[in-house]
């Protein structure tokens, strides 16, 4: 588990035995919820100058970028990451006619990578790259970015602060406004394929983040 007051760097990652201890150990012997949140309490305070310096630099609250990462952080082991993108990729491998009426999963692009989770074609976009048109071994050194957790990040933060702007929420998230703070957190989790009517039907990501805004202050402070 990442040390609350080690060096700036890439914290342990969660595998298996966490995984493990999570799911299957009972509470009072050290598993369950608890020990999830444990890891991501730590992982965010391990992070925090990161977390403070990209959230500045953004234009972000650094309670709600910290609130992200401690969403995202944990859950299934990281190597999982990169055997669905090696399945995926070697599916949609073939001639153009072939992956559009014979694959059977989704695209490599789909395929999430990073701590802080986030879709490769996401990551791509945020940096200004067309998905579609990037190689598979460009769509793996991107993945290999974003294994490191101080890019991965910096990428989160900027896709954060281009879902502020996509909805004119910019400077209302500079400002801490929980209502900027819902709608940027669901986009987060939902895309922007819906508009803000749909977002406002449930931004129960951003609810998480509102409601528990004081728990990240402390871990950022």
């Amino acid at each position: 588990m990442p040390a609350p007051n080690a060096a700036e760097g890439d914290a342990p990652k969660w595998g298996v035995a966490d995984l493990l201890l999570w799911k299957l150990v009972p509470q009072r012997l050290g598993g369950g919820r608890p020990y999830i949140q444990r890891y991501k309490d730590a992982w965010v305070r391990h992070h925090r100058a990161t977390i403070r310096r990209e959230a500045g630099r953004f234009g972000l609250p650094g309670p709600m970028l910290a609130g992200v990462c401690w969403i995202e952080v944990g859950g299934d082991p990281t190597f999982i990451d990169s055997v669905a993108f090696a399945v995926r990729n070697f599916d949609w491998s073939g001639p153009d006619w072939v992956d559009r009426h014979m694959t059977i999963t989704s695209p490599p692009g789909k395929t999430s990578f990073g701590a802080v989770s986030i879709q490769l074609r996401t990551a791509a976009e945020t940096l200004g790259r067309d998905p579609a048109k990037m190689s598979s071994g460009e769509l793996m050194t991107l993945a290999t970015l974003l294994e490191k957790d101080a890019d991965n990040i910096t990428i989160v933060a900027r896709h954060l602060s281009q879902l502020a702007r996509h909805d004119g929420l910019a400077r209302a998230l500079t400002l801490g406004d929980p209502q900027a703070i819902r709608v940027v957190g669901a986009r987060y989790n939902r895309g922007v394929g819906l508009s803000i009517e749909q977002i406002r039907r449930n931004t129960s990501y951003g609810d998480f983040i509102v409601k528990f805004w004081p728990r990240f202050v402390s871990l950022v402070a």
